[in-house]
């Protein structure tokens, strides 16, 4: 039985935006287990009150802010543990030295500290059965990731090892694999046939939040396109699997990556861009230039803005591009996935082609799907009358992280990222990070506020005549 859930890094970004306000709805529908102690570890000198109370502000100026009683409800379960030094076993030791069961430990930590923290544990005495959970970058490169996975494999199974990427928490995902897998007229015409083009977006009015230190170190393709991006790009075009057959659903995410066409230079300079924000206003609020920001060095040219191309080699998607593409401080927030179909020939009705083609789209943020039929001209110069569809999910009781801990609590791995697909999606991406670090790619730039640099203004153009 699990005991104890210890929290790495409990006074960072990714502990305040995401796991405390999962925790509190958790706690507030019953969802955690009688007698769990949450143990938030950190480098700050609190007491347990003083940590409770930080909790307790964190989730009220969370949005939407979290209702004072679950809040309240939160607290007794907090416990804070004060470690000066994360490299040292000798520290790392008094977290555990009064565990009776059982424990998952999270690492919501910079990714440079992984490797450390890693090896300290493994002189550390953690009762049997535990379990642990890596937040997204898994590494900053295919060495380091590789590298991750051989320090755990010496201490952890890996069925007790859950790599987090929340996006595999959304109800997205159930939309995803139910339209593609259950929905019979679009499982037939999932494949390059009927679809020509797939576009997965990520941009945001969000700026660096004081997230320079570790965003300089990763930048928009590390940190929202290795990971988010590409598993969305997965789901999508992975062959079908039950999602209730771990094994089986996961051997597919990791074949398909395994199909992705690995980029030469050529394709590298040809189907990928990269930009760095400049100073701007973003609903009236003014942007500084990226390389002002704190914790920002200049010389690492780490880009805000970042579109990739991507194929795959295998007979259902042959010649059909997938624009991965993530920026920060742009216009307007804009997060979702457009499957483009194939324009249809030419007909009694259609003499001419349609444009723009018929779309798909799926809304990242609040989990709706939009199925756009594009107006037609017809012979006499009349147009027909464009149609379109719109659902919307039912609202989840429970945002992703809570739903991702409620599987690790259960000790359910499905929606984590197992070692080899660790490793394949860096395989994928780093080509693109060494080419741009020898700079086959020159870096643009862009006005915060603006929708991205000159080169992808307006609808993100058609990729055409990809190398075969």
């Amino acid at each position: 039985m699990i005991s104890d859930l210890v929290i790495f890094g409990a006074t960072g970004d990714v502990a305040k935006r995401y796991v405390f306000p999962a925790l509190s709805h958790l706690v507030s529908h019953g969802r955690l287990p009688n007698g769990l102690t949450i143990i938030g570890v950190g480098r700050r000198p609190w007491t347990t009150p003083q940590f409770q109370e930080y909790v307790s502000e964190v989730l009220g100026t969370h949005r939407p802010s979290i209702p004072p009683d679950s809040r309240l409800e939160l607290l007794p379960f907090l416990k804070y543990h004060q470690v000066k030094d994360l490299k040292s076993p000798a520290h790392l030791k008094r977290i555990f030295s009064h565990s009776l069961g059982a424990c998952i430990m999270y690492l919501g930590l910079p990714p440079c500290l992984f490797g450390s923290v890693l090896t300290a544990l493994e002189d550390v005495k953690i009762p049997k059965a535990s379990r642990i959970i890596l937040e997204k970058p898994f590494g900053l490169s295919y060495a380091e990731a590789e590298a991750l996975n051989r320090i755990l494999d010496k201490r952890f199974s890996e069925e007790s090892i859950f790599r987090m990427d929340h996006f595999l928490g959304k109800p997205t995902v159930e939309n995803i694999l139910n339209l593609r897998f259950e929905k019979q007229p679009f499982e037939r015409i999932w494949q390059r046939q009927y679809i020509n083009k797939v576009e997965i977006v990520w941009d945001e009015t969000l700026a660096l939040e004081g997230r320079g230190a570790y965003y300089d170190r990763a930048g928009a393709l590390k940190d929202m396109v290795q990971n988010h991006l590409l598993q969305m790009m997965v789901l999508l075009t992975m062959e079908p699997a039950p999602l209730e057959s771990e094994r089986a659903f996961r051997d597919q995410r990791v074949e398909l990556l395994r199909s992705i066409r690995k980029m030469s230079m050529t394709d590298i300079q040809k189907f990928t861009l990269r930009a760095r924000y400049r100073s701007g206003t973003i609903g009236g609020k003014d942007i500084p230039d990226y390389v002002s920001e704190e914790g920002v060095v200049p010389e690492r040219e780490t880009e805000t803005f970042a579109r990739v191309t991507l194929r795959i080699d295998n007979a259902r998607w042959q010649n059909v591009p997938f624009v991965l593409q993530s920026g920060k401080a742009m216009e307007k927030d804009t997060k979702e996935i457009r499957i483009l179909f194939q324009k249809t020939p030419l007909g009694i009705l259609t003499p001419e082609l349609a444009e723009p083609p018929n779309l798909l789209r799926f809304n990242l943020e609040n989990e709706t799907i939009d199925l756009e039929f594009s107006p037609r001209k017809g012979q006499g110069g009349g147009h027909t009358i464009p149609l379109a569809l719109n659902g919307s999910m039912p609202p989840s009781d429970l945002p992703p992280y809570a739903r991702l801990f409620l599987e690790v609590l259960s000790g359910n791995p499905t929606r984590f990222i197992r070692n080899d697909e660790a490793e394949e999606m860096w395989k994928v991406v780093q080509p693109i990070v060494d080419g741009w670090q020898e700079g086959w790619v020159p870096l643009q730039h862009y006005r915060a506020g603006s929708n991205g640099p000159r080169a992808t203004k307006g609808p993100i153009k058609a990729y055409h005549g990809m190398p075969t």
